[in-house]
C-alpha cells in the first residue's frame, strides 16, 4: 500500500517530460476519437445499412441507445478493470473490441450489427476510466483541465471522422469499407500502445477485485462525487437533447432546409470542440473548475430558453448564433467536469470515480432524449421540448452547489484530494 502513491505519481515532476505528457494526451484522445467514430458509423450510414438489411431506418437509430446502455453497464466495472489490467492494457482491450466489432459488421446481417453494437458498447465503456487514470498520473495539476478537455475533444473529433470519411467510402465502394478502415486503424492503435505499456501500466494492481456494485461504491463513500455524478446526469441529458433534436427542430419548425440545417449542426459540433478547449484553459487560469461548470449551467439555462423562443421568422444568423453558443456550453463542459472528478478523488481511485460518475452520465444520455421525445409525442412542439434541457441545466447547477457544500462539510473528501 505505501508503494502505490510512488508508482502512480512520478517522484519528480521534471522527470515527466513534456514529450511524455503529450504522448499520453494524444494517445488517449486518439483512442477516444476512434471509439467515438466507430459508435457513430451506424447512424451516419443508416440509409445504406437499413437498405442492405431490409429494415426501417428508424430501427437502426435504436442502435445508439443500446450502445450507450451497454457502455453504462460496463462502466460499473471499468474503473476496477483499469486498475487490475492497467490503463494502457484496458485501452488496448477497447481498441481490440473496436477492431473486432467493425470487422463483424461486414457480416451484413442484423445479428452481425447487434454483435457489433455489443462490442462497441463495451469498448466505449472502457475508454474513459482508463484515460482518466493515465491523465491523472502524468498531467501536471496546473494544466489538467486543459489536457482533460483536449482528450474529451476526441468525442466530436470522432464525429468529424465518421461524418466526413464514412459517406465518401460508402459511395466509392460500400458501407463495409468504412468499418474495414476503422478496424485497421484500431488494430494499428492496439499495436502502437504496446510500445508504452510497460511504463504506463507500472501502477496496475492485479489483486483489484471486480465487486458486485462495481465503481458505484465510490458514490457512497464520497458524497461530493455523488453530487458531481448527478450534475453529470443533468448536463448529459441537456447535451444529448441538443444533439438529437436540433436538426429536426430547424427543418420542421424553423423551416430551414435540410442541407442548411446540416451545415449549422456542423458549426454546433465545431463550437463544442472550441468550448471544450476554451473552458479547460479558463478553469486552469482560475485554478478552479466548479465556478466554470456553474457558469456553464447558468449560460445553458438562458440559451435553451432563448432557443425555445425561436420561430419560423427568426433570421438565420440569429439561429446560428444561439445554437453555436448552445454548442460551446452544452457540448463544452465534459473535460472540465472529468478533471474536477479526478481532482476530488484519491489518485488510486481516479479510474473508479470516473467510471462511477459516467454510469450516471450515461443514464442522462439515455433519459434526456427519451423525455424530449415524450414531450414532442404528447403534442408539444420542439420549442417546448427545449425547455427540458433548460430545466436540466438548472438542476445541474443545484447539484454542483451541493457538491461544493459536501466538500466543505466533509473533511474526508478534502483530505483525499489529489496533491
Amino acid at each position: 500500500m505505501p508503494k502505490s502513491p510512488r508508482l502512480i505519481t512520478p517522484p519528480d515532476p521534471s522527470l515527466t517530460s513534456r514529450r511524455e505528457i503529450w504522448i499520453v494526451v494524444v494517445s488517449t484522445t486518439w483512442v477516444q476519437a476512434l471509439t467515438s467514430a466507430a459508435m457513430l458509423l451506424v447512424p451516419v450510414l443508416a440509409p445504406q445499412i437499413a437498405a442492405d438489411f431490409s429494415i426501417p431506418t428508424g430501427l437502426v437509430g435504436l442502435q445508439v441507445s443500446l450502445l450507450y446502455g451497454i457502455a453504462m453497464l460496463v462502466s460499473l466495472q471499468a474503473g476496477s478493470l483499469a486498475r487490475r489490467l492497467g490503463a494502457c492494457r484496458s485501452s488496448q482491450v477497447a481498441m481490440a473490441l473496436v477492431m473486432v466489432g467493425c470487422a463483424v459488421a461486414g457480416g451484413s446481417t442484423p445479428a452481425a450489427l447487434l454483435l457489433t453494437t455489443l462490442l462497441l458498447g463495451v469498448a466505449y465503456g472502457l475508454t474513459n476510466p482508463a484515460a482518466a487514470q493515465l491523465l491523472a498520473r502524468y498531467t501536471p495539476l496546473r494544466h489538467r483541465n486543459l489536457l482533460y478537455s483536449i482528450k474529451q475533444s476526441g468525442v466530436p473529433l470522432g464525429g468529424v471522422l465518421s461524418g466526413s470519411l464514412a459517406p465518401s467510402l460508402a459511395q466509392a465502394w460500400s458501407w463495409h469499407a468504412a468499418f474495414f478502415v476503422l478496424s485497421l486503424a484500431a488494430l494499428f492503435t492496439t499495436l502502437a500502445l504496446q510500445l508504452r505499456r510497460r511504463e504506463w501500466d507500472s501502477d496496475r494492481a492485479p489483486a483489484t477485485l471486480l465487486r458486485g456494485s462495481g465503481s458505484l461504491a465510490v458514490l457512497y463513500r464520497r458524497p461530493p462525487i455523488l453530487w458531481l455524478g448527478m450534475a453529470g446526469f443533468c448536463l448529459a441529458a441537456a447535451q444529448l437533447s441538443l444533439l438529437s433534436f436540433t436538426v429536426a427542430f430547424m427543418v420542421e419548425e424553423l423551416l430551414i432546409t435540410l442541407i442548411t440545417a446540416g451545415v449549422i449542426m456542423s458549426v454546433v459540433h465545431a463550437s463544442g470542440v472550441v468550448g471544450r478547449v476554451g473552458w479547460g484553459m479558463l478553469a486552469d487560469r482560475l485554478g478552479r473548475s466548479v465556478p466554470v461548470l456553474c457558469g456553464l449551467a447558468i449560460a445553458m439555462l438562458v440559451l435553451f430558453v432563448a432557443v425555445s423562443l425561436l420561430g419560423p421568422g427568426t433570421p438565420v444568423w440569429l439561429v446560428i448564433g444561439l445554437l453555436s453558443a448552445a454548442g460551446v456550453t452544452a457540448i463544452g463542459w465534459n473535460g472540465v467536469y472529468l478533471s474536477e472528478v479526478a481532482r476530488r478523488s484519491p489518485q488510486v481511485e481516479v479510474s473508479e470515480a470516473t467510471a462511477a460518475v459516467l454510469v450516471l452520465t450515461y443514464m442522462g444520455v439515455l433519459t434526456g432524449p427519451a423525455l424530449f421525445s415524450v414531450i414532442v409525442s404528447l403534442g408539444g412542439n420542439y420549442s417546448v421540448g427545449f425547455l427540458l434541457p433548460g430545466l436540466a441545466s438548472l438542476m445541474a447547477l443545484f447539484c454542483l452547489r451541493r457538491a461544493i457544500r459536501e466538500s466543505e462539510t466533509s473533511p474526508q473528501s478534502e483530505a483525499s484530494r489529489s496533491p
